[in-house]
């Protein structure tokens, strides 16, 4: 989900017009649509995420999930149950991390909502240690909010070796 080619977002070859997702998905009000995101260049070393082009409220329902489910994690996927995955190379792959998120993830809904006023040009994003048990790769956070943690990996996860390494670092 962190960082993706753009080639993700060339995956979209949709009926519905202005829609994220393919046309092999259902349609369903509240799918992310074209006149809500953009998939854009970060410039730094998160890569690619979603901007919003419209500004959504604390509380409010900002996008329906949609994808495929799968039996394992990956950078597209969010974790849905102990052993399953939706997996969404066209939205969810680009919500980025964030130890401070704009955003929450509820699972039972497949509901991504507004935790904090998002504004236009927002990059949208979740903390992944809140949605994944395990992530497909640990790795150093970026999200430069004061409540940085440092290391990203799911919450049933310890940090790996270079996870160790990153924090004793961060600790000197």
């Amino acid at each position: 989900m962190s960082d993706a080619d753009s080639s993700a977002s060339n995956k979209t070859t949709s009926n519905q017009p202005g829609s994220l997702y393919p046309s092999y998905i259902a349609p369903e009000e509240g799918h992310p649509t074209t006149a809500q995101f953009v998939v854009v260049n970060t410039g730094d070393e998160r890569g690619h995420g979603l901007q919003a082009k419209v500004g959504f409220r604390r509380g409010s329902r900002v996008a329906k999930l949609a994808g495929t489910i799968v039996d394992h994690p990956t950078l597209d996927t969010i974790q849905i149950s102990p052993t399953l995955f939706l997996s969404d190379p066209w939205f969810c792959r680009f919500l980025l991390h964030s130890c401070d998120p704009n955003l929450a993830i509820e699972i039972t809904s497949r509901m991504a909502l507004a935790i904090r006023d998002v504004s236009l040009n927002d990059i949208l994003t979740i903390d992944y240690a809140v949605t994944e048990d395990f992530l497909a790769a640990q790795f150093p956070c970026n999200c430069g909010t004061s409540k940085c943690r440092g290391w990203i990996m799911g919450n049933q996860e310890r940090p790996n070796e270079e996870g160790r390494r990153f924090l004793a670092r961060m600790n000197r």
